[in-house]
């Protein structure tokens, strides 16, 4: 099973997302800004479409919760928010302090690709809400590795996905109109799986 090269993510790319379009173009009198009137945009919603009915994202749910039946887990998808599916596993260890630190090992499981990138957040929270800035970490550390791993193999299993190519997660798509990121230029990363990866419940 190979990966797949940066070209062929390109061109992924460019089936969903239309050339052009910046954020000055938009019409917020209209019903519907410029580039969302594109064939493009529109498979960029069929997939998100198609991603909230699909059967095989409850099958790996549920195989989550049957692999890590002591943990708490669960859906933490943003629908149309980004361009990915995503679930996560919750270790909690109680602080010194009277905080919590909160390690999240997540699964970004694209909806327009057949790629996913598993990752870890880490975070120290207080009562009331009080917390620090979430920690990402696009390569897992070492103490759960063994966790992420497991995920992963569970993602190439039940769905027969491909880990996201990291080398390739900064490759700039300028040209493309990549709505839910506003002024900030495109990656292959962003378009194909999200630019806010820390942003979870």
């Amino acid at each position: 099973m190979s990966d797949f090269t940066r070209e062929e993510l390109i061109r992924v790319a460019h089936h969903y997302y239309p050339v052009g379009f910046p954020v000055e173009t938009d019409t917020p009198e209209q019903p519907l800004h410029p580039y969302q009137r594109t064939a493009e945009y529109g498979r960029w919603l069929a997939a998100w479409e198609q991603a909230l009915a699909w059967k095989d994202w409850d099958s790996l749910l549920d195989a989550v919760h049957e692999a890590f039946p002591g943990d708490e887990a669960g859906d933490v998808t943003q629908p149309r928010m980004a361009a990915c599916l995503r679930c996560c596993l919750y270790r909690k260890e109680s602080q010194a302090d009277g905080g919590q630190r909160v390690t999240r090992v997540v699964a970004a499981v694209s909806v327009l690709a057949p790629v996913y990138r598993v990752y870890v957040t880490t975070q120290a929270i207080w009562f009331r809400q009080r917390s620090t800035p979430a920690q990402l970490f696009l390569e897992p550390p070492s103490e759960v590795r063994p966790l992420a791993g497991t995920l992963a193999l569970l993602i190439e299993r039940v769905l027969g996905y491909r880990p996201f190519p990291l080398p390739l997660a900064e490759v700039a798509l300028p040209e493309l109109r990549v709505g839910y990121l506003k002024r900030a230029q495109p990656t292959l990363l962003t378009a194909l799986l999200s630019d806010r990866l820390e942003n979870l419940p």
